[in-house]
């Protein structure tokens, strides 16, 4: 029976059921000494689950692990040829039953995850269920070990249109531009991606459909050169000089403000952009705009730090030089002050806002107030944006107050809430490692660094530690 709606939807780790994640978690551990078991927890996952992004990140973590070695010129062509039925198999489902398809193309990643047939199949068959961020996900592998096809660079941009990554989507349109100008596909790619972010950040769903904004090819146009990859000095200016002419005519139109001030940040010119920001703000329609407010802030904060890297530079030149130490010092001292004072009225103004909590707490723990930090950390646990960062700080808080044994359960917390490797989780394992060794268990503060160890020798002193532990076991032996 032909597919004609899409029943799956993509779900996110955590709201998988209890026992489907406790495997995770257990395939999780098992990728860099068991991969094929971490392989046949996660398939059967998938088959029941197959919108669950972060399962199939890990599974194609521990086929490439299984892989290691494996795929060299000849092997890579015999699987080419082992996978030729599954791939005949796929190319015929992918209508019909394009779950069934996802599992066949799984199967030819098994052996090979670096095919891009493969992840082509899996992204053709999820785009068919409407899994965008799976689809994405797939064309992006494809785009690795395929990088010159433009095809699969215009499969995945328009995947990313559709999984609300339009800004994404622009840059992939680019690469695509660089290579061939002319390309019809990407440059309608450029135009679409672009109407879908203006929607995104200016709410044109409310004022009416897309279609009426592009109502002539005039628009589109401008439009297109807007979202153009290239971003040049020039081009920049010419936006904000013609956006100016429109602000003469159009004085209380608060996207033409945004505009402006969007180049003038592009340029780096910050006071700039303030300026015009002020001036937003005294108009009838930009007086209670919060997000103005906000981006005030950020504006203040941007200029604040253009002027330390300056000093930095100047002092790197100069560096006996005590006026300008002393004059960087006094940056330094004022953006942090700055950033302290405006997250904590914006903590009293908001008090849901969880992310400005989360900044205010980091301003407390580098002033070394850990109490009052970690009362902001747990709050901000609540935004899921920046819940593993927070609480990972809430982990540091709590150990740089003697309470390893608390700081380790938040830890441990933090790391099974970051799928994979990747620079997070090492920052999270790093500093579980050391709340063992305040805690005086220094088997599990190894065991720890062994994780990171096995993927980056050199991040930070572990392999340090690591030599050091191997050394003192060796001379208690």
């Amino acid at each position: 029976m032909e597919t004609t709606e899409s029943t799956y939807q993509e779900i996110e780790l955590k709201d998988l059921d209890p026992r489907l994640r406790k495997q995770v978690e257990n395939a999780q551990k098992s990728i860099n000494r068991n991969a094929s078991y971490a392989i046949d927890i996660c398939t059967n996952i998938l088959q029941r689950q197959p919108g669950c992004l972060d399962v199939r990140k890990i599974l194609r973590t521990a086929q490439k692990r299984a892989s290691a070695g494996k795929t060299s010129g000849f092997s890579r062509l015999l699987g080419s040829v082992t996978n030729a039925p599954f791939a005949i198999k796929a190319s015929t489902q992918l209508k019909k039953d394009p779950k069934a398809a996802m599992e066949t193309a799984e199967k030819m990643l098994a052996s090979d995850p670096a095919n891009a047939s493969a992840q082509r199949m899996l992204g053709q068959a999820a785009e068919a269920l409407e899994l965008w961020e799976t689809a994405a996900f797939a064309y992006e592998e494809a785009k690795k070990a395929d990088p010159k096809s433009l095809e699969i660079k215009l499969s995945l941009g328009n995947a990313l249109i559709e999984a609300g990554r339009a800004q994404d989507a622009v840059r992939v349109a680019g690469e695509v531009l660089s290579a061939q100008p002319g390309n019809e596909q990407a440059q309608d790619l450029v135009k679409r991606a672009s109407v879908a972010d203006s929607m995104q950040r200016g709410k044109w769903e409310e004022e009416g459909g897309f279609r009426d904004k592009l109502a002539n090819e005039e628009e589109a146009v401008e439009l297109e050169q807007r979202a153009r990859v290239v971003n040049d000095e020039e081009t920049v200016q010419k936006l904000v000089t013609q956006n100016l002419k429109m602000l003469e005519k159009e004085p209380d139109n608060m996207n033409l403000y945004r505009e402006i001030i969007n180049g003038y940040r592009n340029l780096g010119d910050f006071d700039k952009a303030l300026e015009y920001l002020t001036m937003a703000r005294e108009r009838p329609t930009g007086r209670g705009d919060t997000t103005l407010e906000r981006l005030a802030s950020d504006l203040t904060v941007q200029s604040m730090k253009k002027r330390i890297t300056a000093a930095e530079a100047e002092l790197e030149a100069n560096p006996e030089d005590a006026a300008i130490k002393q004059q960087l010092e006094t940056l330094r001292t004022e953006e942090h002050d700055f950033r302290l004072k405006n997250a904590r009225e914006t903590v009293e103004k908001y008090p849901n806002d969880y992310a400005a909590r989360f900044e205010l707490g980091q301003l407390l723990f580098e002033d070394g107030q850990n109490d009052e930090a970690i009362q902001q950390f747990q709050q901000a646990r609540r935004n899921p944006k920046v819940r593993t960062r927070a609480i990972l700080f809430l982990g540091r808080a709590l150990n740089a107050t003697g309470k390893s044994d608390m700081a380790i359960e938040q830890l441990k917390s933090a790391k099974s809430d970051v799928i994979g490797m990747n620079d997070l989780k090492k920052e999270i394992i790093y500093d579980l490692a050391i709340a063992y060794a305040e805690n005086g268990d220094e088997e599990s503060s190894i065991e720890e660094l062994k994780e990171i160890y096995q993927d980056d020798i050199g991040y930070r002193d572990v392999s340090d530690r690591i030599n050091a532990f191997y050394d003192k076991k060796k001379k208690n032996q």
